[in-house]
């Protein structure tokens, strides 16, 4: 049960991380927060959710806003 806290928590964290990018570096850092995360816990699901969330923030930030 620990471990699902553990998880959960990681990838909360993941996800402030992801949506605190706005440079280069900041993405390249995500991302292998990212493989991190999959490498301890195995988790498919939250790995794509957490890939697709890095995708969305990197365009939402070339973006122009009006």
């Amino acid at each position: 049960m620990g471990d699902i806290i553990n998880q959960l928590g990681a990838k909360s964290k993941a996800m402030d991380v992801i949506n605190s990018c706005i440079s280069g570096l900041h993405f390249q850092s995500a991302e292998n927060y990212i493989e991190l995360y999959n490498q301890k816990f195995e988790d498919f699901l939250g790995y794509n959710e957490l890939k697709r969330e890095l995708q969305r923030v990197r365009v939402e930030s070339l973006t122009p806003r009006r």
